[in-house]
């Protein structure tokens, strides 16, 4: 019996030795995707006529990276041109003479950057998600963007994107969340992880398996880092359900972190209201009605302030490029990809004033602290919770201190 308990004691040392010699040694890249420097190549696609017929409110002229320096959009109104098109700094556009009176690019990108609603003022104030570490699994990331360079701490990605240059959707969905001048949590560390996102198998089942690994994969990085250090919330721009391949698996994975302190958000917990035009003021609550561009009259009814989605905004961001390292892009249009990276941002930022937060208490005091837009669509009425980022903050200051 004394030889069994020498044996577990002599056991324990070496598991504990070789727990310190694994520890994962920071910053930490496996690759490095180059920019994308020319996008250009869709626009003919895009564009085979030249200018296209007028485009309206909610559809999207997208012209990223195209010379439409050629083009007359006096047609435009100011304000109808800013609602529609998405450009980003390599689009050519057209002299004053052909563009709206008061159309500025330069005023949209400014107006853009801010994520509004008060999270500057956070910011001001100290709160930067500092101390915090995020996980994004999403798609290969352009490492060197001014937005996040300095946040961005891990990065690994699977063979399926090696040789790649950088995705577009990984750039703009880490500088929302950590953003230096477009991010919620301007202080907080990034892993940033991109496997193979998963695809829709020939009887349209979307394989949900390699996102599972990725949850173990972040599992295995907290095992390697000091308390302080650990991963706190993972963002998944993507949806997932009972009919998934592996959904099981899933499931189990994504309580495995949460059980462990990790909160896991995807598109099924968020939804969207925006501000009603491209420039109106982002800090202005009022001029917030505008529901997800993909809503028709027939799905308004459907919204409610019993939605259990935290609701954020996703139009009109302007958001990190993959084209250049001091780039960026105006989405008219945002999907439920930018809301999870918001709300990921938002959780670092409670993480810091409330070191306990569970995703538990984040998504009641959330819910609790929302202001609750009456709005109107297409001459239907309705009305829907948008996330009030400095009372929820202020609250969880509340729980921190009881």
């Amino acid at each position: 019996m004394k030889m069994k308990k020498i044996t577990w004691v002599v056991l324990f040392v070496l598991l504990a030795g070789f727990a310190t010699a694994q520890e994962l040694k920071l910053p930490y890249y496996n690759a490095y995707p180059p920019a994308n420097s020319d996008f250009s190549y869709f626009c003919s696609h895009s564009f085979p006529n030249g200018q296209p017929a007028k485009v309206t409110a909610p559809g999207e002229l997208d012209v990223r990276s195209c010379d439409i320096s050629a083009w007359d959009l006096t047609q435009y109104t100011a304000q109808e041109l800013a609602d529609v098109i998405s450009f980003d700094s390599k689009t050519k556009f057209p002299p004053k003479a052909k563009l709206p009176k008061g159309f500025s690019p330069k005023k949209i990108l400014q107006n853009g950057k801010n994520p509004g609603l008060g999270v500057r003022a956070l910011h001001k104030q100290g709160i930067t998600g500092e101390g915090v570490s995020i996980a994004v699994i999403d798609q290969s990331l352009l490492l060197s963007h001014q937005e996040y360079a300095s946040n961005v701490i891990f990065y690994e990605e699977e063979p399926f994107w090696k040789g790649d240059s950088s995705s577009m959707h990984a750039p703009a969905v880490v500088s929302i969340a950590v953003g230096k001048k477009v991010g919620i949590a301007p202080k907080a560390r990034v892993f940033a992880l991109a496997p193979r996102f998963g695809e829709k198998l020939p009887n349209d089942r979307y394989d949900a398996r390699p996102m599972t690994d990725m949850l173990r994969r972040v599992a295995q990085i907290n095992a390697q880092l000091a308390p302080d250090e650990k991963i706190r919330v993972v963002s998944i721009s993507r949806g997932f359900n009972e009919t998934n391949l592996g959904a099981t698996e899933w499931s189990e994975a994504k309580n495995a972190l949460e059980k462990d302190g990790v909160a896991v958000f995807t598109t099924n917990d968020v939804s969207t209201l925006s501000r009603n035009h491209s420039l109106d003021n982002p800090e202005d609550v009022s001029k917030y009605c505008r529901s997800a561009y993909w809503f028709d009259k027939e799905s308004i009814p459907h919204l409610s302030p019993d939605m259990t989605d935290v609701v954020v905004p996703t139009d009109f961001r302007v958001v990190a490029s993959q084209s250049g390292p001091a780039d960026y892009v105006h989405f008219a249009n945002g999907g439920l990809s930018w809301a999870v990276p918001y709300v990921a941002g938002l959780y670092a930022l409670g993480v810091q004033v409330y070191p306990q937060l569970t995703k538990k208490i984040f998504m009641k005091t959330a819910l609790e602290t929302s202001d609750v837009r009456s709005c109107e669509y297409q001459g239907e009425s309705f009305s829907m919770k948008l996330i009030n980022p400095q009372r929820l903050i202020n609250k969880l200051k509340e729980l921190n201190n009881k």
